[in-house]
């Protein structure tokens, strides 16, 4: 029985852009990037788009994009099989794939992964510079009170294989810290309704007093 060929999915990213770039563009937008790759056994096609817009690429922008995509991709009839498309505005990991995206990052901090051999491996830290060849990374500081600044990485532009803009905030604690409050807010609920009442102050001469059920009752003369 013949081996099963594994798709080059890297490959298969750059046909999809060399067929969607061009039209893309002409329509106003531009493609950050395009991932290629294997889930739910089928193959995933996933495409983040940008506009020249200061306040970003709009839910019916999207649409628009996504139907001209799929037109595009139907036409070519790139892949054989089924495969699922999506359509994604760039979001708070934005993806560095041109150099003058990288030029823009400068400052920022990075999320790259990197090729190292025949694996690779993770390098965060902020982007202290980029020359058109090398990129020059700054790793944060070590979290245990260490107070020795790690060493600046410097990296070929060729090494790396994928490159993300790392918000400044972790929203993956943000989201737990919150379920966490949430949480603590329904136990002491259930605390509060199984602790005894308080006995009520009895009420002053000349003050009537009402319980449920009760009928009212007055301060004997």
């Amino acid at each position: 029985m013949a081996e099963r060929v594994r798709p080059n999915l890297k490959q298969m990213a750059i046909k999809v852009m060399e067929l969607l770039e061009p039209e893309l563009a002409a329509d106003g937008f531009e493609i950050l990037d395009i991932r290629v790759f294997q889930g739910g056994g089928r193959l995933q096609v996933r495409v983040y788009i940008d506009t020249d817009d200061e306040e970003g690429i709009s839910l019916g922008q999207c649409a628009k994009a996504g139907r001209s995509i799929n037109f595009l991709m139907e036409e070519a009839d790139l892949f054989p099989g089924q495969y699922v498309m999506e359509v994604s505005s760039p979001g708070i990991r934005r993806p560095l794939r041109l150099d003058r995206h990288f030029e823009q990052a400068v400052g920022q901090r990075v999320d790259l992964k990197v090729r190292q051999g025949n694996k690779s491996r993770r390098v965060r830290g902020e982007l202290l510079s980029f020359d058109g060849k090398t990129v020059r990374v700054q790793p944060p500081s070590s979290t245990d009170g260490s107070k020795i600044t790690p060493e600046v990485v410097e990296l070929r532009r060729t090494e790396i294989l994928e490159a993300n803009l790392e918000p400044d905030f972790d929203a993956k604690s943000l989201i737990n810290a919150d379920r966490r409050q949430k949480k603590e807010d329904r136990k002491e609920k259930r605390l509060a309704k199984k602790r005894p009442k308080k006995n009520r102050p009895r009420a002053r001469a000349g003050n009537k007093k009402t319980r449920a059920g009760d009928g009212d009752s007055s301060p004997e003369d």
